[in-house]
């Protein structure tokens, strides 16, 4: 009931103070309440408390406490919000049938059927949603927990053929700032194999260009980690921070005044114009440089664990399944080694 209580206080504040100062609150009531009983009047406004807007409105509370990105808190709220145009019921009385019924109804689509990698993701958000409301107290157990995942047929993990990353290599303009920094950009992913939700807030003098190391701020995991330049990205960055005429700390920024920070989106507008230049038919995008990157440090015989520090892996099962392809070479040079 304390709990409640503080969690009512929050949600009537954080219209008014910001998150930094929401955090000095909550330290303030746990303190101050600390040795005071609360106790609960019984009354018919009661029952409010335990709608549904009530609890995803807490738990979206505690996600923000918990600092996860607002990215990520929309996706849960979003798949929350869908599963209860649904499936009209209070979230405490879920059942995984009616997480099936949902998860079937969402299948079919509004506009078309989705795939089962989208059923699985979807699964995955609302098994998060339920995962929150347990943390508060709403729930004792995760419906979605006995409801099996779909199964998906394994993909080749798609990456950039040495003769592919050559041509769009070609294809950015030399002589202009535009191209510099279309060329910039493509070393830069291909080099470090960062996100591109990492990449806009890259400043200038984040990056040692003697040695090529740059502490890059990993926006999933909230931790640093320490990623590398080659020759070809330094040289090819330095081409292009010596051709613009601005003062912006940022690495990256608009050809234009005011000079911001060009944000993630436009990495895929950039990317795509570099692939129409090249005339390269084939799907071209940020996270295809990173998938390109670990590929090739795994075929030039770079462990997995190693590959997974430099990704921002927690474990090698994501680097190995979706990252880090092995080619049918290295498979019968393995094989040679092994069994020959």
């Amino acid at each position: 009931m304390k709990e409640q209580l503080i969690n009512d206080i929050l949600l009537k504040m954080q219209e008014v103070i910001n998150r930094e100062q929401l955090k000095v609150l909550e330290q303030v009531l746990l303190s101050v309440m600390y040795s005071v009983e609360v106790v609960k009047m019984e009354t018919a406004l009661s029952t409010d408390l335990d709608d549904n807007d009530y609890m995803l409105d807490t738990i979206k509370l505690n996600m923000q406490k918990r600092e996860l990105s607002e990215k990520t808190i929309d996706q849960y709220m979003r798949a929350a919000r869908l599963f209860l145009d649904v499936v009209h019921k209070n979230l405490r009385n879920v059942v995984p049938t009616d997480v099936e019924y949902y998860l079937n109804e969402f299948s079919r689509g509004k506009l078309k059927s989705n795939s089962p990698q989208s059923i699985n993701n979807e699964r995955q958000f609302l098994s998060a949603v339920f995962v929150w409301l347990r943390r508060c107290n709403f729930i004792s157990k995760n419906p979605v927990e006995n409801v099996p995942k779909k199964k998906v047929p394994k993909k080749p993990i798609d990456f950039l053929q040495g003769v592919e990353v050559e041509e769009l290599r070609a294809a950015c303009n030399k002589d202009s700032i535009k191209g510099k920094r279309e060329r910039a950009v493509m070393e830069f992913l291909l080099s470090t194999g960062a996100r591109v939700g990492e990449v806009p807030g890259v400043k200038i003098e984040d990056i040692d260009f003697m040695t090529g190391e740059l502490l890059l701020y990993g926006h999933k995991d909230r931790e640093y980690r320490t990623v590398f330049l080659d020759d070809a990205a330094r040289v090819h960055i330095k081409r292009y921070l010596d051709s613009r005429t601005d003062d912006s700390p940022y690495l990256f920024v608009s050809l234009k005044a005011p000079y911001k920070p060009i944000h993630e989106s436009a990495y895929r507008d950039l990317l795509q114009n570099i692939k129409a230049q090249a005339e390269l038919r084939r799907r071209v995008y940020p996270h295809l440089m990173r998938k390109t990157m670990a590929s090739s440090l795994r075929q030039h015989g770079v462990n997995l664990e190693d590959i997974a520090d430099i990704l921002g892996h927690a474990n090698t099962k994501v680097t190995r399944d979706y990252y880090a392809a092995q080619t049918p070479g290295q498979l019968r040079h393995v094989h040679k080694v092994c069994i020959a």
